[in-house]
């Protein structure tokens, strides 16, 4: 399996031989980005948590953002005179998502790798937006799919495999539009921490970078599911965890961060029940519906604002706005806890 980081970017993707050849995507970036940047919960008397709303993206996660910059950059490297353009990758969850709506959109031929532990809805939606999905057995986690996407790539060359992990245009698009976006949004004033989970490492590497242009003293804390966390030496599993975030398993490191950031960065330990509890009790605080990794976000956040001073900001980002079924399944063992303590 190569873990070679390629494709260096100064700027996020050039749109316009995209937008020449697919029209239809203009409509798709003019509501891409530009997301809230909302005050949410935080500890009383210490910094202010401010969260990035990245489910008010047109597909409804911050996938949107990655998978729009490897399409067009797919687009833009690939000569149509020679034959049709045919995308692969592997996936958690929502960069699936995403790219087979934007396939489905242009009429590109989209496969995507994911994990036999994905919900059947997902699958229904991915083969709805005609891709081809492939599944790989759950307890092979982020390795086995990546190496899944890489053995169909090296056995048939009709196939660009997009990688989001390993491809530099996916800490571009965070660095030039997330991060910028944030920058912006701050009018004035900085980040004095930034919290993201880890999938990729591309947003909280991409991000951080942006962010320490006002404040090279930013602090970053990365959140990690607890069933399997970021630079385990465990082998990979099929445990329950928040999507979309983990650990690789044998040791592996998520290169974006290995490679890329300064030093590694503390990560906060989060569990699939917490992180469900987490989406009931941010519901029930602020009526707005995020995920198990934005509430894995939120409680990390939380952590890291304890440790700094009122009048400080501690930037994190709500990835997605989750599913109903586990903020149900929050809810009761929120409640189960509750009992136990009261």
């Amino acid at each position: 399996m190569n873990f070679e980081l390629f494709n260096p970017q100064d700027c996020a993707p050039d749109t316009e031989k995209a937008f020449t050849l697919f029209p239809q995507l203009k409509k798709f970036y003019a509501g891409l980005g530009n997301t809230p940047l909302t005050p949410v919960p935080s500890p009383e008397g210490k910094a202010t948590i401010l969260a990035k709303f990245e489910f008010k993206n047109p597909f409804g996660s911050v996938k949107d953002r990655t998978a729009f910059g490897l399409f067009c950059d797919a687009i833009n490297q690939h000569d149509f005179s020679r034959g049709e353009l045919k995308l692969l990758d592997s996936s958690g969850g929502n960069m699936a998502k995403a790219l087979a709506k934007l396939g489905d959109m242009c009429g590109i031929t989209v496969q995507v790798v994911i994990p036999d532990s994905s919900p059947q809805a997902l699958i229904e939606t991915l083969e709805g937006d005609n891709a081809i999905v492939t599944l790989v057995d759950r307890n092979q986690f982020l390795l086995g799919v990546i190496a899944r996407s890489q053995q169909i790539a090296h056995d048939d060359s009709s196939w660009t495999l997009l990688s989001q992990h390993l491809n530099l245009v996916n800490t571009a698009m965070h660095q030039y539009q997330t991060g910028a976006e944030i920058r912006r949004q701050l009018n004035g004033t900085h980040a004095d921490g930034w919290v993201s989970a880890v999938g990729t490492g591309g947003t909280l590497s991409g991000v951080a970078a942006a962010l320490r242009q006002d404040n090279p003293q930013l602090v970053v804390w990365g959140s990690t599911p607890q069933e399997l966390p970021y630079g385990t030496l465990s082998a990979p599993n099929g445990e329950a965890k928040f999507a979309g975030a983990g650990g690789l398993g044998f040791g592996f490191r998520q290169p974006f961060i290995s490679k890329l950031m300064p030093q590694e960065p503390p990560f906060n330990q989060v569990s699939y029940r917490e992180a469900l509890c987490a989406m009931h009790e941010f519901f029930q605080l602020t009526g707005v519906k995020i995920g198990a990794s934005s509430a894995a976000n939120w409680k990390t956040a939380w952590k890291l604002a304890m440790t700094l001073e009122r009048g400080q900001q501690v930037v994190t980002l709500f990835a997605d706005a989750g599913s109903d079924v586990e903020r149900e399944k929050g809810r009761e063992w929120f409640k189960q806890s509750e009992a136990l303590t009261a």
